[in-house]
């Protein structure tokens, strides 16, 4: 499945009332980096205007993007549009590594590409340099949007080695 996303990442955790509105899938994360806490939130469609995460002042980047699962039913022209890739089979680490570098490289125009792992918590490529880094513990496998988090992550120009830790604030 294709579909639009859009993120805000900020340097403060928004209260509760930032998810009430939210009629679609979200994902909100707190994920440390460099000995500061980040809130990263991520929606399934567009972000209305006034929307409260922007409200305060805090969020330093916005992401907008196209997101697809990489499962084996997906068209490769949707692959071809999409920014990030998600697959939502867990794997063991090697596997998932085999399986990521394969999508980055099929597929360049993929900027972060991203599965569960088998043992527990996630393994993420960035499609520039294709280095895959295991991260994201505590966030379950049935969160595809944390590729999304990451994928703006990226284009706030952080690099996925800067991530410490990333805990679920709320899942869809």
């Amino acid at each position: 499945m294709m579909r639009f996303v859009s993120v805000r990442l900020g340097a403060a955790l928004p209260g509760p009332r930032a998810l009430q509105r939210d009629a679609g899938p979200a994902l909100l994360l707190r994920v440390r980096a460099a000995g500061r806490d980040y809130r990263v939130l991520a929606r399934a469609g567009l972000t209305e205007s006034g929307d409260p995460l922007g409200a305060d002042g805090t969020t330093v980047a916005a992401d907008e993007h196209f997101a697809a699962d990489a499962g084996p039913r997906l068209q490769g022209r949707w692959w071809a549009c999409a920014d990030v890739l998600h697959d939502r089979h867990p794997r063991p680490f090697a596997d998932t590594v085999r399986r990521l570098n394969d999508i980055t490289a099929a597929h360049p125009g993929c900027r972060l590409a991203a599965a569960p792992l088998a043992e527990g918590g996630w393994a993420a490529a960035d499609g520039t340099s294709r280095t895959v880094v295991r991260l994201a513990r505590r966030v379950p496998p049935g969160e595809p949007l944390l590729a999304s988090c990451l994928h703006a992550w990226l284009v706030a120009g952080h690099t996925l080695r800067d991530i410490e830790d990333i805990r679920l604030v709320h899942g869809t």
